[in-house]
């Protein structure tokens, strides 16, 4: 015959066992749990920027850099860049941006020399904005800048694509202000637009998400040629 304290014993251990059973396991999934898509990838930890999904196209276009020679569509392959709309006589705006590109620049060359991408200048003030007054306007930021423009019919395919909005408030004459929108654009090496920064932007934000972004779609352009391969 069982006796009482035996009795409670092989009870607490029936008790024991069934409750380890009952406890999930980590590195097992739930019962029925759907596996992860095929060429999945995990969320890009970013500061400021948005990451875009799917990447938006960059449409044909026909601009002038600073030296009068054309930039296209094709300008943009095969490099990252960061991309600004604005205009040289912006009060406020653009010289803020354009200061905080130059420093994110110097921040990503730093850490990663191998990564700096191109910063391209539209602007959207062609009656006013030369080739050499767009010039003389970034070498006051960063020689390496690259400025473009074109006529307004030429710059809408690429305002209208990207959602830049942009207006003129006339005054007299040539004194005037254009309101514009402050974001930064990433652009990958097919010509798209892979990210956006919306204001405020600060150089160590603008510089982390570049290089948390460039590091992921590099990884998965590979992952990507790695699996045609096979």
């Amino acid at each position: 015959m069982i006796g009482p304290m035996l009795r409670v014993l092989i009870v607490a251990l029936v008790l024991l066992v069934a409750v380890m059973f009952a406890i999930p396991r980590p590195d097992r999934a739930p019962a029925g749990a759907a596996s992860p898509p095929a060429g999945a990838h995990a969320a890009i930890a970013t500061e400021n920027a948005t990451v875009l999904d799917p990447p938006l196209r960059v449409p044909e276009i026909a601009l002038t850099d600073v030296h009068g020679q054309p930039f296209t569509k094709a300008s943009l392959e095969g490099r990252f860049s960061l991309m600004f709309f604005g205009f040289t006589n912006c009060p406020d705006v653009c010289p803020i941006t354009l200061q905080v590109l130059a420093s994110a620049v110097d921040r990503i060359e730093a850490e990663a020399p191998e990564a700096v991408p191109s910063v391209v200048f539209v602007s959207v003030d062609p009656f006013r904005d030369t080739p050499e007054r767009i010039r003389a306007y970034l070498s006051g930021f960063d020689p390496s800048f690259e400025g473009v423009t074109g006529p307004d019919e030429a710059l809408e395919p690429l305002l209208e694509a990207l959602g830049v909005n942009v207006e003129k408030h006339e005054h007299h004459g040539e004194q005037y202000n254009v309101v514009h929108s402050g974001v930064v654009f990433f652009v990958g090496p097919r010509a798209e637009v892979i990210a956006v920064s919306s204001p405020p932007n600060t150089p160590a934000a603008i510089a982390s998400d570049f290089l948390a972004i460039q590091s992921a779609y590099l990884e998965r352009e590979a992952s990507a040629g790695q699996a045609a391969a096979r």
